[in-house]
């Protein structure tokens, strides 16, 4: 898997500018939905890798933690995790098993790395924790039914539901 999908001078504007970014990744949501709905399976996955890589850069950047904060971050956690079920069943589409579990374990991974930075937010960590379950969950029926007729999405729930 290609690990960088967004040029770095803009991945660091994304850290330096969390607040704005996020309203950056929202509309990359939308345009990685539009393309998928028009049925322009290439443009929804090269516009869900970068949706998928700027909500990981906005969840890792370092950003003032206060009671006030925590929506944004519940939302942070959210899109990341529900950016990677999409990116995930877009290239279960694509016939591209392989791709979606990496996708979904790298999801996974990234939701470990930051689960101790939110120890003392108990509803951060239980949405984390949640999302860690899910994609498991999706991880596995990968997995099982890798060797039967490839599945046409691991999160049905999500294939059509708007991201945000």
């Amino acid at each position: 898997m290609k690990t960088h999908h967004l040029c770095p001078v803009y991945r660091k504007w994304l850290q330096l500018n969390p607040l704005v970014a996020r309203e950056h990744r929202c509309a990359l949501q939308k345009q990685t939905q539009q393309a998928h709905l028009r049925g322009d399976t290439q443009e929804a996955k090269y516009l869900g890798y970068q949706t998928f890589e700027a909500a990981r850069v906005i969840l890792t950047a370092l950003q003032p933690v206060s009671s006030d904060s925590i929506k944004p971050i519940q939302e942070d956690v959210l899109a990341f995790g529900t950016m990677g079920m999409y990116l995930a069943n877009l290239l279960i589409k694509s016939d591209n098993i392989e791709e979606a579990h990496r996708v979904l374990q790298e999801c996974q991974q990234q939701l470990m790395t930051i689960l101790p930075l939110h120890a003392t937010n108990p509803s951060v960590c239980k949405m984390i924790v949640t999302l860690q379950q899910s994609l498991e969950v999706g991880s596995q029926r990968l997995l099982t039914t890798k060797n039967r007729v490839p599945p046409t999405s691991i999160y049905p729930q999500l294939a059509s539901v708007n991201i945000h």
